[in-house]
């Protein structure tokens, strides 16, 4: 049995490990959750304000298209108010050119 001797050298710490903390899951845990519900306070808040804008934009629609039904319902009574004024004129206009050429009477 041989026996060697021990290494007078220190044998060297991997990266400095004695000289930094030992890890703390529960410290990690605790960040770890801190920053998520971070992250889901300004998710929250990108979406309210999402929200609040999609609103807005969404009662402009409707302005526009109530706007738009308005528009095209005044444009149809005009059209049928003009339709019913040339028809009455064409009744005139053929009732005088019928008395002109001696028809009726």
């Amino acid at each position: 049995m041989s026996t060697k001797p021990e290494s007078t050298t220190p044998k060297a710490d991997p990266i400095g490990a004695a000289s930094q903390p030992a890890f703390d899951p529960m410290a990690a845990w605790a960040a770890s959750q801190e920053m998520f519900h971070k992250m889901m306070g300004e998710a929250t808040g990108r979406a309210q304000a999402f929200a609040g804008e999609y609103a807005a934009l969404e009662a402009q629609m409707i302005a526009r298209a109530r706007a738009a039904i308005e528009s095209w319902a005044q444009l149809a009574q005009d059209a049928i108010a003009y339709s019913a004024q040339l028809s009455a004129q064409a009744r005139k206009l053929g009732l005088e050119t019928a008395q002109r050429f001696g028809v009726g009477a």
